[in-house]
């Protein structure tokens, strides 16, 4: 298996395993959701991610296709604080038949010495309250919640097709 850098190519096997990952954890949380409709659109941000500078698609490549992918973004904030240049842990998955195999540590290890030569003064995540499993893995690799995220829907998600979007 190998660990590298997503390009453009990529695009659709990058939507594939992003949507699979969103399916899962859509029984976490309804933020989670996303139109199915849409994969014009979702792939149009995927795409736009993948080409901003600060931001690395890490996959790993299996003869089976991706088995893993964890979204890296490094960020300069307020220098009057203490940490102030992140490196944010995003959208990470691997396949369940290549859990348990070290390919999520190894896929950390590889974006966490990229943001560290970027210049990441401290790592930050979002990991979803119902995902123990999630909760556990992260916490193996040393990091401990700082804060809570909250989220308050004001409305329901939106009907594409009753606001006349495209999808």
């Amino acid at each position: 298996m190998t660990i590298r850098t997503a390009t453009r190519p990529d695009l659709d096997n990058l939507y594939s395993i992003w949507t699979e990952l969103m399916d899962e954890h859509q029984t976490y949380h309804p933020i989670f959701g996303y139109h199915r409709l849409a994969e014009a659109e979702l792939k149009r941000v995927l795409l736009q991610r993948l080409q901003e500078p600060y931001t690395r698609f890490f996959i790993v490549e299996s003869s089976e296709g991706l088995a893993g992918l964890l979204v890296a973004m490094y960020q300069i904030g307020n220098n009057g604080m203490h940490f102030n240049r992140r490196g944010y842990i995003a959208e990470t998955i691997v396949r369940p038949q290549f859990r348990r195999t070290g390919l999520g540590r190894l896929l950390f290890e590889t974006a966490r010495e990229w943001l560290t030569r970027q210049g990441a003064d401290h790592l930050e995540l979002q990991v979803a309250v119902a995902n123990p499993g999630g909760q556990q893995f992260w916490a193996a690799l040393g990091f401990t919640p700082a804060t809570y995220h909250l989220m308050l829907p004001l409305s329901a998600p939106a009907n594409p097709a009753a606001t006349g979007q495209p999808y």
